[in-house]
């Protein structure tokens, strides 16, 4: 018996040293895990059996990441599958695609993603009024279309409730949340109880344009962050339990933004600036502040948000090049940053920077307060997380770097699934207020 015993502790060693190590080196404390976090939907996994086998071969780790995976809820909080509903006639959301696009449903079940936020994409060419809300509403048209038919497989949620009762069968639960606030014409706050009806769940405050109440992070500032209409928009969105999206947003709105809500907010795709220098990114005092208040960071996969190779240096000379050659204009930043790109002979970003992003993340604002926000379909893509068929290695990544179960569950979708929560009671009490 002491000899099993013995045998025991030795086996557990390295997994346990591991986690160990992982905290010591980032001070990250033990967290109590809420009722919310652990939720499992039973899936089984769908990773081919073939490759399943050959991963475990290549480590043993891999049998725990792939049963982990299935069983957990896996969240991503940006997909942007609806603009090619619409722009794409040869796109069926129901048919396997060859890479790109990345998302489709086949995928999403290989792949073990059970919800997804899916973006009703409003891009800076709509002028802000009818024309904005036109397009959102179209792509809504179209994602519900496209829907048709799948009911068995595939719904669309509204509530946590809806997300559990819809996974915890083995379906899909599709999420509907704006990016570009200009769709919510000059801050019109009819127009955005009306989408609240339509179904949408989190807007982001503004895309790449600064819009009537709210300054982008791509645009020259206009309002100094959030002017008065934007403030009362986000006391309508936490009314209401829309999340407020702070990707995108010029730093001064994400403070204001942070002062006057109520409700906890999110990055629906943003990753850490520290470690790779972008306006898109959010800077460490952010990410602490966003936590702070409950909050969640999902991180962005976009291949030029990730790179740690853009470092500051690196990414003067492309704001110099956008000074000196496009007249400030920050739109054109992504063509600059591939041009710089290929002419220093930088690397692709890769899996490891996202992992890189999520540990940092979790250092600075705590485990419970990082999630997964993909871009997909709206970006380029790291080495290694081609499509959403490659999210098991996060799992994999994850564990391999000491997390523990019980926190992997968390950044795989459990922190997203709290803060909705928490929205929607935060919008009951508001409702009940006199």
């Amino acid at each position: 018996m002491l000899r099993l015993f013995i045998l025991l502790i030795v086996w557990t060693l390295p997994a346990c040293h591991a986690q160990v190590l992982w905290r010591s080196k980032r001070n990250i404390p033990l967290t109590q895990d809420s009722p919310d976090v652990p939720f499992r939907d039973g899936g089984k996994a769908a990773m081919p059996r073939s490759q399943q086998l050959a991963l475990i071969r290549e480590d043993p780790l891999w049998r725990k990441a792939i049963a982990l995976h299935y069983d957990a809820l896996v969240m991503d909080g940006h997909i942007d599958v609806p603009t090619l509903m619409v722009s794409d006639p040869n796109y069926q959301f129901r048919r396997r695609h060859k890479t790109p696009p990345h998302v489709d449903l086949p995928r999403m079940v290989e792949g073990g993603l059970d919800a997804a936020f899916f973006s009703i994409y409003v891009g800076a060419e709509y002028p802000e009024g009818r024309e904005s809300i036109n397009r959102a509403k179209e792509e809504i048209f179209y994602l519900r279309r496209q829907l048709e038919g799948l009911e068995d497989s595939v719904r669309i949620a509204t509530s946590v409730a809806d997300i559990r009762n819809i996974t915890r069968t083995g379906k899909k639960a599709i999420l509907l949340g704006i990016e570009g606030g200009h769709a919510i014409a000059n801050a019109d706050l009819e127009v955005l109880r009306n989408f609240y009806n339509e179904g949408i769940r989190y807007i982001t405050l503004s895309h790449v344009n600064t819009n009537s109440f709210a300054d982008a992070s791509q645009s020259p500032p206009k309002w100094g962050g959030l002017n008065e209409a934007g403030r009362n928009l986000v006391r309508e969105m936490n009314r209401l339990g829309i999340l407020v999206d702070l990707s995108h947003v010029a730093d001064s709105t994400f403070w204001d933004a942070l002062a006057v809500s109520k409700s906890p907010m999110i990055a629906s795709h943003s990753s850490a600036r520290v470690l790779t220098e972008n306006v898109r990114n959010m800077t460490d005092d952010m990410i602490r502040a966003l936590g702070q208040r409950g909050g969640v960071v999902m991180v962005n996969f976009m291949e030029s948000v990730v790179n740690r190779q853009f470092t500051k240096a690196v990414m003067e000379e492309v704001y110099e090049r956008l000074r000196n050659d496009y007249n400030n204009n920050y739109y054109m930043m992504w063509q600059v940053i591939s041009m710089v790109q290929r002419e220093k002979g930088l690397r692709p970003g890769n899996l490891d920077d996202v992992i890189a992003h999520i540990v940092h993340i979790a250092h600075i604002a705590g485990v419970d307060h990082v999630g997964l926000g993909s871009d997909f379909d709206g970006a380029t893509m790291p080495d290694g997380l081609e499509d959403v068929t490659k999210l098991p290695y996060i799992t994999y990544k994850l564990l391999k770097a000491g997390f523990s179960e019980a926190e992997v569950r968390k950044i795989l979708g459990g922190n997203s699934l709290r803060v909705l929560a928490e929205a929607e009671r935060i919008a009951a009490s508001l409702k009940a207020s006199p």
